[in-house]
């Protein structure tokens, strides 16, 4: 298919009247087309959404928007709480920072051109549905623009800071950052935006970053260094609706990190599954690691990562036999508590790591997660099963599957926590 190029409605007309192109070549292209579209029922109703009168009816469907807050609230990942600053207090003082504040252009994220943004909700109006009727405990100041500072912005932040008990600071990268042709050299916040956040830090009420992203960022001052931060990510048309919810500890956060966030931009492209290579990282090595000269190899969060709102303790991985036949199943397990005062949700998740290959492994790899509900004190063992065809990989002359061997496991909730268990892959 020609998407966006006008190549084949340009050239295919004169081509196939030349010979060039023959009609049964153009028919065989065509039909493969429609046969696609045909197979996913794309021509069972083709005219479905020309009847006006349908989609207003059921344009804007309370389960619908009932639903993007809820999958908008469980896509949100809270990095880091230090000294449980959040939830928030309904009755405390809030100031509202940043130029996400107010923002509703940039809540879709990108190649989404067609959304009715009257009905979207953003972070003010999030925060203000959430309190009490009349309450006048939140103050909003933009501070900056998305890409360039205000004339009295930050003067407005600071002054907004220092009435507060805590600052929500609302920052991060526009839309149209993300997606195609759009790489950056530095995955950093926009300069203006960083140059509020150190002032607003600097009054020394505590601050929650709230993040609005497309990518990991390399997080620099004062964002790094606020008590708490949150990553929103682009999270659709109830974005002030989700946010609120997890501020304020109607939802405890859930979600895990599916990238790194590393310590500096020059560390991406940066692997949780990077291979082990020959010179490890070892205190008595002085030169000559594989790693940066600046950092070393870890990321600032790592992949999985993610707090909710209550403690979570993992007892040992334990695997029940300590050799698995090439047609059987390793049983891995371990004890998850909720050793805190509410209900949470936790993502468990299963890694493994070849020791020996006939070519290099990487140091983890994700086969499996569970998302689980625990109750305040809550214990449960969690179970997964592995078989040698979990364990295949590309090997050096191209084929693909399973070598015997030993194999470390972990059940943890990050690529880089837990202690590991072991057991042996028996030849087959």
């Amino acid at each position: 298919m020609s998407m966006q190029s006008g190549f084949y409605a340009e050239h295919l007309p004169a081509l196939v009247e030349s010979g060039e192109v023959s009609m049964a070549a153009l028919d065989e292209a065509v039909r493969r087309v429609l046969s696609v579209k045909a197979a996913i029922g794309l021509l069972d109703d083709p005219y479905r959404s020309l009847d006006p009168l349908r989609e207003d009816d059921t344009a804007h469907l309370a389960a619908h928007e009932a639903l993007a807050r809820d999958a908008g609230r469980r896509s949100i990942v809270l990095l880091k709480n230090e000294g449980d600053l959040l939830p928030l207090r309904r009755e405390a003082r809030i100031a509202l920072v940043g130029p996400f504040a107010r923002d509703s252009d940039n809540i879709e994220g990108c190649w989404t051109l067609f959304g009715d943004r009257s009905r979207y909700v953003n972070l003010e109006a999030g925060l203000l549905a959430a309190l009490p009727e009349g309450a006048t405990s939140l103050e909003v100041v933009d501070g900056c623009a998305l890409e360039a500072p205000l004339d009295g912005g930050i003067e407005a932040a600071v002054a907004a800071a220092r009435r507060a008990e805590v600052v929500v600071l609302a920052l991060g990268e526009p839309q149209r950052y993300s997606g195609e042709a759009q790489s950056r050299t530095r995955i950093v916040l926009p300069a203006a935006q960083q140059a509020l956040a150190e002032a607003v830090a600097a009054t020394g009420t505590p601050v929650v970053v709230v993040l609005r992203n497309g990518r990991a960022l390399a997080l620099e001052g004062a964002v790094r260094d606020a008590q708490a931060i949150l990553v929103g990510w682009f999270l659709g048309s109830q974005t002030g609706h989700a946010l609120a919810d997890v501020l304020f500890g109607d939802y405890s956060p859930s979600a895990r990190l599916p990238v790194s966030f590393p310590h500096d931009s020059g560390q991406q492209p940066f692997f949780y599954n990077h291979p082990r290579t020959g010179r490890p990282e070892t205190p008595e090595m002085s030169e000559f690691k594989a790693r940066w000269r600046e950092y070393p190899n870890t990321a600032l969060y790592p992949f999985g990562h993610g707090l909710g709102y209550s403690q979570i303790e993992y007892g040992a991985t334990r695997v029940d036999a300590a050799q698995l036949d090439w047609n059987g199943r390793a049983t891995v397990r371990a004890t998850v508590r909720n050793a805190g005062a509410r209900a949470t949700e936790e993502v468990v998740q299963l890694y493994v790591h070849d020791r020996v290959g006939s070519r290099v492994r990487p140091v983890r790899e994700l086969k499996g997660f569970r998302k689980i509900l625990l109750q305040a004190g809550e214990s449960r063992e969690v179970v997964f099963e592995l078989a040698a065809a979990q364990l295949a990989f590309t090997r050096a002359d191209g084929s693909h599957g399973a070598e015997p061997g030993a194999f470390d496991v972990w059940l943890a909730p990050s690529s880089t926590a837990g202690v590991p268990a072991r057991f042996e892959l028996l030849a087959p």
